[in-house]
């Protein structure tokens, strides 16, 4: 093969040179002779807000923004601040105070039971003493009748003996209504130790129920009274207990419950639920927050669009579902990737949440947004931010500048040999 000379290498170099800047120069000024559409846009993506699942004091962990961060790993931790533990320690302290109030009716009821048991014994013996007292009287009273029963029997006799005698003459009327006199009297004592020998009977008989008929006892002995007292404070104090029991189990549920809860949300660590990049810290290290509080944004790689700002009636709005080829670079390389025309959006509706980009709309123009064909994976770039161009047709720049790159090459090859 003939060698080539500088003369003759000079005008194939200058006519490559020559179509690289045409090319350039097309792109740049005229995209659409070259790729078909020439729209440019941008990279974006939606971010995912990490929020705080309780309150306390957040720290951050070693990621960083705008690093790459893998699904699952640990980007900040929430610790419960110390003063979540008022609360427990408040219902500990009722707790507490509840169980020695009950602790303290128990022990008055304690105290109260051998005195009760003291003046029972004290009213039993009462109530004997005065039953034995009773019976004493009981049977002397029968003895008063038995011998006003004998008074009647012998005036009765001297009373029919004197008849006779009156009738006779042989004694003076006025002895005969001696006679009858006692007789009367005699039946009315009778009557009388009877009737106290009834009451005696029915003083008995409710002195065993326990009940006193004298005065001088005010129906009730002075133990018997203060037995009572003392059993109605003992009925007092098993209210307040049966209250305070119910008081107590409720609020050891209750300490229960916050230490079960206390140990759940002790701690919270937030994990980046998506593979993608930190994007934005919304909190600073050692704040306190509160729940849901908002801690990190993070882009998730897997969900990319394309957006594309254009004039509202500057050019054709294609229709929802349009098929075309968005080619952007991602630092190290040239990529083109298929995508798909998802949604139009004007100024009334361009708030489609927590992007990474945003941008306000002018009331004249439209959002175009373009979901790609496939998500990015773990192996590749996440170029958010990266502007890339829509081409419906033709060979494109990259196809375009790579011809001309061999060309460049073979030529620079051939010069060498």
């Amino acid at each position: 093969m003939p060698k080539l000379s500088l003369s003759n290498l000079g005008r194939p170099l200058r006519l490559a040179l020559g179509l690289f800047l045409l090319a350039l120069f097309a792109y740049t000024l005229l995209p659409g002779t070259i790729t078909g559409g020439g729209q440019s846009g941008r990279i974006n993506a939606e971010l995912i807000t990490l929020r705080s699942p309780i309150d306390g004091r957040v720290t951050f962990g070693t990621a960083r923004i705008g690093e790459r961060v893998n699904a699952g790993q640990s980007l900040a931790t929430v610790n419960s601040p110390p003063d979540r533990d008022v609360r427990l320690a408040d219902l500990e302290a009722q707790y507490k105070a509840l169980t020695e109030r009950l602790a303290s009716i128990t022990t008055q009821q304690e105290a109260l039971s051998p005195i009760v048991t003291r003046l029972d014994g004290e009213n039993k013996g009462f109530q004997a003493a005065v039953i034995a007292s009773l019976d004493a009287q009981i049977a002397q009273a029968i003895a008063k009748v038995k011998r006003s029963e004998a008074a009647i029997v012998l005036a009765e006799a001297q009373y029919k003996r004197i008849q006779p005698l009156v009738a006779a003459a042989y004694a003076a009327p006025a002895e005969l209504d001696q006679r009858l006199a006692t007789l009367n009297i005699s039946r009315a004592d009778l009557v009388a130790d009877q009737k106290a020998l009834e009451r005696l009977r029915k003083e008995r008989e409710a002195a065993e129920k326990g009940i006193y008929l004298n005065d001088s006892y005010n129906n009730a002995p002075y133990s018997q009274q203060r037995r009572d007292d003392v059993e109605l404070q003992r009925l007092t104090l098993a209210t307040r207990r049966a209250d305070l029991e119910a008081e107590v189990a409720q609020l050891r549920r209750q300490v229960e419950s916050e230490r079960r809860r206390r140990l759940q949300v002790d701690g919270a660590v937030m994990q980046a639920p998506v593979a993608g990049i930190l994007w934005r810290q919304l909190e600073s290290e050692g704040a306190t927050i509160g729940t849901s509080a908002p801690l990190l944004q993070v882009v998730d790689c897997g969900r990319l669009f394309f957006e594309v700002i254009q004039e509202r009636r500057g050019e054709e709005t294609p229709a929802i579902g349009t098929r075309v080829n968005i080619s952007f670079s991602d630092g190290k390389q040239q990529t083109t990737r298929a995508a798909q025309l998802a949604a139009i959006r004007g100024e009334q509706d361009s708030d489609r949440g927590d992007i990474a980009i945003a941008g306000n709309l002018q009331a004249n123009q439209l959002r175009l947004i373009y979901t790609l064909a496939s998500a990015m994976d773990g192996q590749q770039s996440c170029p958010v931010g990266q502007t890339g161009y829509l081409s419906s047709g033709g060979p494109g720049l990259a196809r375009l500048l790579a011809m001309l790159q061999a060309n460049v090459d073979g030529l620079i090859s051939r010069f060498k040999n």
